[in-house]
Order: structure tokens, then sequence, then C-alpha cells
């Protein structure tokens, strides 16, 4: 029974940040692009995001919940604390992607 348990727990890990974080970032990344009714590129894109947060430790995913928090306020808040969508995208995605390129270069 704890065999099973163990096998679940990060499937449901997973599903959990693929559907929250990963259908979000790239629906706002798509959005950008104008492709955002594009289910196959809004998957691919999730799935790649999804499994980029996996890899990363808690603090990373703690910086790109409240970047993508962030990115989905009211437009009248975000221009009420003078914040910008895009830059707020791209601060997530430099989030997600600047500590695979350093693990990358420094092997």
């Amino acid at each position: 029974m704890e065999r099973q348990r163990q096998f679940i727990q990060p499937l449901v890990y997973c599903s959990v940040v693929f559907i929250t974080l990963g259908i979000a970032i790239a629906n706002e990344i798509l959005a950008r692009f104008g492709l955002e009714n594009n289910y196959l590129f809004a998957f691919s894109i999730a799935f790649v995001v999804a499994g980029m947060l996996l890899s990363k430790n808690v603090i990373f995913l703690v910086i790109v919940i409240l970047g993508v928090f962030a990115i989905n306020l009211p437009d009248a808040t975000l221009l009420q604390y003078h914040l910008d969508r895009d830059v707020l995208l791209a601060l997530v995605c430099a989030t997600l992607l600047v500590p695979s390129v350093y693990q990358l270069i420094m092997r």
C-alpha cells in the first residue's frame, strides 16, 4: 500500500503544477504571439514549463507562483502599481530559464 502512495504523490504534484502554472504561463506566452487558440502549442509549452518547474527547488516554484499571480491581476491594478504584464512574463520566464542555462554552461 505504501508503494502505491509513493507512486501517486509525484503524479498528483506534476498534474497540479501542469494544470495551474504550466497552462497559465503557456496561455500568456501564446497570447503575445496571437496563438492563444492553438491548443497543441499551449499543451506543448505547458508540458515543458511543468517539467522545468518540477526540476527546480521550492524557492523558484514560489517565485513563479507569485509571478503568475501578478500576471493575472486586472489591468487597473497593474497600472496602479506601475507594473507591465510583459515585464512580469519576462521575469517568470527568466526565473525558469536562467538556472537551467547556468547548469548547462557550468557542466
